[in-house]
């Protein structure tokens, strides 16, 4: 007989009332039952509602079966060790963000082995799909609370030996709290006054008792000490929460941010351990227990999952590296028209690095060398481009949508105090006209620089830089017709998106490393060079290190990308907008201007395209990353649109050309306004 999986919730009743003698197979009973609650997809909780309601129908009008089901539930709780639910339940167990995630792992592929007699191992036999807690959390509360009602399932702390597991837990969890809080990435950023962690060590030193004593003497030093407890853990915590407000400026880790997730788990834990005890004496009530049940479910259906681990993790640290994007986001914002000139003058200057990177890659592609090789000579000659950009104050189009990505999710956070979302709208007119004078200015210069230099090459040295077949190619490589140029153009809205939080991860390291006093500090630094050269290199490091890395690592995927397309025999590469304009002109130059108009205007169309997807999969993915990091519900914004399309109506040239005295937020909110 199948017992964990009976075909009709009846059978599974009838299993019930057919049990003579419970033993420790009597669980398959239970499993079986809830198998029939559960419904086949975890989304439609509406069957498990009603089932659960037939469920509860049954027992009320069968009491030989309410009888046995009640038997059999308390037994398997009163047997079981709660030992495990308040100190491993939910909570992270290594002190090392990438130990957990090869534990995880590992007990994905080999579930970890427990106790038989532990509660958690009843729960995770009966809930043991990862889905489980999406239906059980959505059932009418009042249906659980008639179910367990029914089952007269209680938590009594009367009994000496679960008073005892509570004192264990408490010490278990709170000794936990103690080590990681003295861990030096968290010792380190403590105020020198700050000793919450020495002073919980302290209370619990000074003060172990057993709770199996109930007499009134200790019930009212009980009470004295609970109280000292809960004043400890509430420096503890405010001391973390101040950590953890302090690194969006002075930077994070992965390892300090898992460290405090850890802690603030163990304290919320405390927390409850403390709250539970004060009721000694009393049964836990059914709502409590409901509360705890779903807590529990929730927490084992999630032990071993990686996107709750990245997700809970990541975050702090996600939102540190956006912020970096942020703070460079609103340079590359222009309001003024004076701004707005300089954002344009600043995109010339990228757009002759980028003109010269295009006409050295075609040197460079007439020299014979191996595939690595060849890749890594364009590596460095898209890097140095990329980084002479940075270091001038130049501007490249491509390189804006990670920053202003970043600063349009700052500002939908509600924590920024958004006044409506008309000024978002008017925010992202802003970012499109400065994308657009900064597309503009690359192109008008990238274009004729290369052609000229091109030009005076051949006038100079006699010979063409690309001619013939190779000049057909460069004309080729941007024609959506002749090559898969718009997919390429995607990998470069990847590479652009990944440089951004390449970038923005190292700025968190410089900060959180606290690099530029350590260069400032640095002895054999001070013992060459003056106080005054040390400091300014400090500040050119703390400022420039990772946008420097960042430009690298950018450069070295543009131009190995074909590389590895190569040698794992795939068809992958990169095209990107601003390098694309330049080669198009050499190999316009290259066929002395005799190319079909056809060609022209598809290598034209073919441009245009490879920056609009450069653009949009790298402002893309930047939002996301930046919303996330930020907890921003794009769903609460949906009156954006509304406000957007009317600016794109009354003002259609605020999208090109900065208006002259500015737009303002009541200009969007006259519905009587036009044109």
């Amino acid at each position: 007989m199948d017992l964990k999986h009976p075909q009709t919730m009846e059978i599974a009743l009838q299993n019930i009332r057919n049990a003579i003698h419970y033993n420790d197979q009597s669980i398959d009973l239970v499993v079986g039952l809830f198998s029939r609650i559960r419904p086949t997809y975890y989304g439609d909780y509406q069957k498990a509602e009603k089932k659960l309601w037939e469920l509860i129908s049954v027992l009320k009008n069968d009491p030989t079966t309410l009888r046995k089901l009640r038997y059999l539930m308390t037994r398997i709780v009163l047997h079981s060790e709660i030992l495990e639910i308040f100190t491993t339940s939910g909570i992270e167990m290594e002190p090392n963000f990438f130990v957990e995630l090869r534990s995880r792992l590992k007990h994905k592929i080999l579930p970890a082995q427990r106790d038989k007699k532990s509660l958690l191992r009843v729960i995770d036999t009966i809930f043991y799909k990862s889905t489980d807690i999406q239906w059980i959390e959505k059932i009418d509360l009042k249906l659980w609370n008639e179910f367990f009602t029914l089952l007269r399932l209680q938590v009594n702390f009367t009994d000496s030996q679960t008073l005892e597991k509570l004192n264990e837990s408490l010490h278990i969890v709170s000794c936990r709290i103690v080590t990681l809080g003295m861990n030096k990435e968290i010792r380190e950023w403590l105020l020198p006054d700050e000793i919450p962690f020495f002073t919980l060590q302290n209370r619990l030193s000074q003060n172990i008792l057993s709770f199996s004593d109930l007499s009134p003497v200790v019930e009212q030093k009980y009470d004295l000490i609970r109280d000292q407890l809960n004043r400890a853990l509430k420096a503890c915590h405010e001391a973390l929460q101040r950590i953890r407000e302090q690194s969006v400026s002075d930077g994070t880790s992965l390892q300090q941010t898992h460290l405090l997730k850890q802690v603030f788990q163990l304290i919320d834990r405390m927390y409850i351990i403390l709250e539970i005890s004060s009721d000694r004496g009393n049964s836990v009530a059914s709502s409590r227990l409901i509360t705890l049940f779903e807590e529990i479910v929730r927490n084992e259906n999630k032990k071993n999952s990686l996107r709750e681990l990245f997700r809970s993790n990541i975050r702090v640290l996600a939102y540190r590296i956006a912020e970096h994007g942020h703070d460079t986001g609103e340079h590359y914002i222009t309001t003024s028209r004076k701004q707005y000139f300089t954002m344009f003058k600043s995109a010339m200057g990228g757009g002759v690095f980028a003109a010269f990177m295009a006409l050295i890659k075609c040197f460079l592609h007439k020299i014979t060398l191996a595939p690595f090789w060849q890749g890594f000579a364009y590596s460095i000659n898209y890097s140095a481009g990329f980084v002479g950009i940075h270091l001038t104050g130049s501007t490249l189009a491509t390189k804006q949508p990670a920053m202003t990505a970043s600063a349009i999710a700052s500002a939908m956070d509600k924590n920024k105090n958004v006044n409506s979302m008309s000024q978002l709208a008017i925010l992202l007119s802003k970012v499109w006209r400065s994308q657009t004078a900064s597309f503009v200015g690359n192109l008008l210069i990238a274009f004729p620089v290369a052609l000229a230099v091109a030009a005076l090459y051949r006038l100079i040295a006699g010979i063409q830089i690309v001619e013939g077949e190779h000049a057909q190619e460069l004309l080729d490589w941007q024609n959506p017709l002749r090559s898969h140029c718009l997919f390429y153009a995607c990998n470069t809205g990847i590479f652009l998106y990944v440089s951004g939080l390449v970038t923005g991860f190292f700025d968190n390291r410089v900060i959180h490393g606290h690099i530029p006093e350590r260069i400032e500090d640095h002895p054999f630094l001070n013992r060459f060079f003056r106080k005054g050269r040390i400091h300014r290199f400090a500040k050119f490091v703390e400022k420039n290190a990772g946008p420097v890395i960042g430009n690298v690592f950018l450069g070295f995927c543009l131009g190995m990308a074909g590389f590895f397309g190569y040698i794992f025999g795939i068809d992958f590469d990169i095209r990107h907008i601003t390098i694309s304009t330049g080669q198009f002109a050499i190999g316009l130059q290259g066929l002395n201007y005799q190319v079909p108009r056809a060609d022209v205007i598809m290598t034209v169309a073919g441009i245009l395209l490879i920056g609009f997807l450069n653009f949009a999969v790298s402002f893309s993915l930047a939002f996301v990353t930046a919303s996330i990091s930020r907890g921003v519900q794009i769903q609460e914004y949906s009156h954006l649109f509304t406000y957007l399309r009317r600016l794109i109506v009354r003002y259609p040239f605020d999208f090109i050309y900065p208006p002259k005295n500015g737009r303002k937020p009541e200009d969007l909110l006259k519905k009587d306004k036009i044109g």
